[in-house]
């Protein structure tokens, strides 16, 4: 890889988004469609959003933490500002 190539680097990053983005959007409205409820059929297809949400921030990490062997505490600090970058 040449010098030319890494500054196009980010073009790739740019793409990557775009297309997860896009996709993202595909499927979502898909399940908004496929629950068959044209009222509440975006909150339920969102509803199961926040559950695919879950397993990959909560359990995820959790699977990881177990097999690392890692230390279950956690500092008051470390908890606050990891639930405020959550919310921001």
């Amino acid at each position: 890889m040449g010098a030319e190539n890494t500054n196009m680097t980010w073009l790739y990053f740019v793409l990557m988004t775009i297309i997860s983005w896009g996709l993202y959007g595909i499927f979502l409205h898909s399940g908004q469609l496929g629950m068959g409820d044209p009222v509440n059929g975006r909150y339920k297809a969102f509803l199961f959003v926040g559950i695919a949400y879950l397993l990959t921030a909560v359990l995820g990490p959790l699977i990881v933490m177990l097999f690392n062997g890692a230390s279950w505490v956690f500092p008051a600090k470390g908890m606050g500002y990891s639930l405020v970058a959550g919310i921001v």
